[in-house]
């Protein structure tokens, strides 16, 4: 997988479900804001934020409205009910943010939370209590994926490969450009990879025509890899030379770590499974928008 090859060219697919946009305009209904269940992780520049509006020092504010939480800082709801203690109730049966100049955000990024816009039906289960989505104007995908924070992980991931790719250059592994690794039913093993990657790896190949019952990689042709700078970790970390790869192990399991704790950080659902399943899914989507 570490084998040489050119890159193809092909026009950038199409990769989300929402591409076409979706319907969002806050009603006021404040349900994203009340029962119990929901947990908002505060930084500490946002808890700065908070305890300024409300004329409090950072370490009172964190004692009187915080909590620790596997190793974050979260909102204390109100003790009856799991309210957010900052919710406003109107006689008009709308809702307010009392601190809606510094609120957090995660709650302004709301319902764009990484989680709801994981599919159709995790979309549609959120709508069923909040009241605000399907209505207003559509917002765009790019909107909708900035909003999310989904271009910063993308970012964040480009990174954490780039730090993978400089640690497998700097081990001199040899690739020995058999193809026999990418040839998946030969060698008898099966690829895995988050989501993210395997949509990353779709920019870079065209999933048109392809089988995915086929078993094979859609970016192998002639027994090279055509799409070398959208491989997924796994792949960029395999190599068949025997003198790394006690070495090479030990870095792919470290970054498969990583690759997860990066998910956390950002939120971002951890799907993490079958390459060419990925694959699968994600060709759906593209025919659908072509």
């Amino acid at each position: 997988m570490g084998g040489g090859g050119a890159v193809a060219a092909v026009a950038e697919p199409t990769l989300s479900w929402y591409a076409d946009g979706l319907r969002f305009r806050c009603a006021r209904c404040g349900n994203c804001c009340a029962g119990k269940g929901s947990v908002v992780i505060v930084t500490r520049r946002e808890r700065e934020a908070l305890a300024n509006h409300l004329g409090l020092a950072i370490d009172e504010f964190e004692e009187r409205h915080t909590r620790a939480s596997l190793g974050e800082r979260v909102l204390l709801d109100v003790p009856d009910g799991g309210d957010c203690e900052w919710l406003e109730r109107h006689a008009d049966g709308t809702t307010g943010c009392r601190v809606n100049a510094a609120k957090p955000d995660q709650c302004g990024m709301y319902p764009f939370w990484p989680r709801v816009l994981q599919d159709r039906e995790a979309w549609d289960t959120e709508g069923r209590s909040c009241a605000g989505i399907g209505e207003g104007a559509a917002i765009s995908a790019d909107d909708i994926d900035a909003r999310a924070g989904l271009e910063v992980f993308r970012g964040a991931l480009e990174t954490l490969l780039e730090e993978l790719d400089a640690e497998i250059q700097a081990l001199d592994a040899t690739c020995w450009i058999s193809g026999n690794c990418c040839d998946f039913e030969a060698a008898g093993h099966r690829l895995y990879t988050s989501r993210a990657e395997a949509e990353r790896f779709a920019k870079g190949v065209d999933l048109r025509g392809w089988d995915p019952d086929s078993g094979l990689c859609p970016a192998w042709k002639e027994r090279r890899c055509t799409a070398r700078e959208h491989r997924p970790m796994a792949c960029r970390s395999y190599f068949c030379d025997p003198r790394t790869e006690e070495l090479t192990n030990a870095i792919t399991e470290r970054y498969t770590t990583a690759l997860k704790a990066l998910h956390e950080r950002h939120r971002v659902p951890w799907d993490y499974r079958d390459f060419l399943a990925h694959l699968g899914d994600i060709q759906q989507t593209v025919v659908k928008h072509r």
